[in-house]
């Protein structure tokens, strides 16, 4: 017996969709850059590493959506590689790591799109 999310999936995950977003994806790149930046301002001290790292974010959310790209696994995996990549950039002020902001662009367009989330998902700040 196998047990689905929903009837539509075929590997028992329910997929989350983007298109509650629209196709405005600077405005969403925006407004989660800044998300982010006020969540690492609230849980540590305000810094502008916070607003850099969060430019990256919207940078590589555009360029993910634009190129037709909407699963939020995929998403959170770019942009965590794309901090990686350029981490030395933030390394020496960030208290949190590039996995730690992909997990919260997870949660965030996972909230941000009207789905469900969880009890453990991170507090997106507005």
């Amino acid at each position: 017996t196998k047990l689905y999310a929903d009837a539509t999936s075929s590997n028992g995950v329910e997929v989350v969709s983007l298109a509650g977003l629209g196709d405005d994806h600077e405005a969403v790149g925006e407004n989660m850059a800044k998300s982010i930046a006020s969540w690492l301002d609230e849980e540590w001290i305000p810094q502008e590493v916070h607003v850099k790292m969060g430019i990256s974010v919207k940078n590589t959310y555009i360029r993910c959506r634009s190129s037709g790209l909407d699963d939020v696994a995929e998403i959170m995996t770019q942009v965590t590689d794309d901090l990686f990549d350029n981490w030395a950039e933030y390394n020496a002020d960030a208290f949190v790591n590039a996995w730690d902001i992909g997990n919260y662009v997870a949660d965030y367009l996972i909230a941000k799109s009207g789905s469900e989330t969880c009890g453990c998902s991170t507090r997106i700040v507005d």
